[in-house]
């Protein structure tokens, strides 16, 4: 695990490439091998917002494959968008284009199976399973049902986009869906993993948080150590993670070093409105009561009806501005997409969860 120093996205080619030295990156790529670069693309939002992966890094990272003479392609399944607007308009585009490297979309699955784990049985886009290797390039954000979304979360987006929703539905509970991640994660196994933290999101991520300026890049080869040391570098406990506290429960990560230069974060880093609540000792009826829903806001809401079209349950109207409650599994997914941040969260009392914005 290696941290390197990055202020300015202009010394990303430099920091980048003291995370490969640090890590010895250069021995997992050989000449011809095609590598997977799968970055942050959640929807179409430009650089300077802090949603997706920046094109620096990804610039960095696709120049030294070329160096290494290996064949990358970029690839992934936005939450909101197809995947070349997305990357065009996330300024991704124009650097592979650069390169002559191929933009692909994740739309037909291949479904692969593990031996181990919680969740066994995955549909993988067809483009993760043809290369060779592959490289994850997650963006340092808040998440609002994950907490954090960094090497593990990231790796979502190697679900084709029709399957994303069921998983939602299908791991309704936060450690349920945490423990399908870590099992995906495991099955995709990204040769390296490495984490653009020169900008990044805190508070309502993960596109409608508050931009902060960690200032680094993180390495590992794997994705589990990344995301503990980065947890605990910004003094987050484990116990409000779930894909870390159900990783360590499950003796999944490994021991690790941090190599590099010596990073701290000082500034308080703000949790999602949602984050789970560890002190309450959590029934069914307690759990119904301290979680946060999803509202509306009639204020900001500009009736684009992305909410509506990615909502897993079913639970919205964009007509009358309204979530049923006796629907929404709390996967927040109407929140990641909304590009006016116009879903706000509240606590909802027990009888009174109907239609309501």
């Amino acid at each position: 695990m290696a941290i390197s120093e990055c202020r300015s996205y202009r010394d990303s080619r430099q920091a980048i490439e003291k995370l490969f030295s640090l890590i010895k990156a250069h021995s997992l790529f050989k000449a011809g091998d095609k590598v997977l670069v799968k970055p942050n693309l959640l929807a179409a939002r430009s650089p300077e917002e802090a949603v997706t992966t920046h094109p620096s890094i990804v610039d960095a990272v696709l120049s030294l494959l070329l160096d290494l003479r290996a064949k990358p392609v970029l690839g992934d399944s936005p939450a909101s968008g197809k995947t070349l607007y997305v990357a065009r308009v996330a300024g991704i585009e124009s650097v592979c284009k650069k390169y002559n490297v191929p933009v692909v979309g994740f739309d037909e699955g291949v479904q692969v199976r593990s031996k181990e784990g919680v969740y066994r049985r995955f549909v993988v886009a067809r483009e993760v399973l043809e290369a060779e290797s592959m490289i994850n390039l997650p963006k340092l954000k808040t998440h609002s049902q994950m907490t954090i979304t960094l090497a593990v979360k990231n790796t979502f987006g190697c679900i084709v986009g029709s399957a994303k929703q069921k998983w939602h539905f299908r791991a309704k509970d936060r450690n349920a869906f945490a423990d399908m991640l870590i099992d995906l994660h495991r099955v995709i196994a990204p040769s390296l993993n490495i984490l653009d933290a020169v900008i990044g999101m805190d508070g309502n991520g993960p596109s409608n948080g508050r931009i902060i300026s960690p200032g680094f890049v993180a390495g590992s080869r794997d994705g589990f150590a990344l995301d503990d040391s980065i947890i605990r570098m910004l003094k987050i406990s484990p116990r409000f993670v779930p894909v870390a506290s159900r990783a360590i429960r499950r003796g999944i990560v490994p021991y690790y070093d941090v190599v590099g230069d010596p990073m701290t974060y000082g500034q308080r880093f703000t949790l999602p409105a949602t984050a789970p609540l560890t002190f309450v000792p959590f029934g069914r009826l307690l759990r119904r009561l301290a979680t946060k829903f999803p509202s509306i806001s009639a204020s900001r809401c500009r009736r684009c009806g992305l909410c509506e079209s990615h909502c897993p349950a079913d639970a919205i109207s964009v007509d009358n501005g309204a979530i049923d409650y006796k629907k929404c599994i709390t996967c927040y997914v109407c929140q990641e997409v909304c590009p006016y941040d116009a879903v706000v969260f509240r606590r909802i009392l027990l009888g009174r969860g109907g239609k309501k914005r």
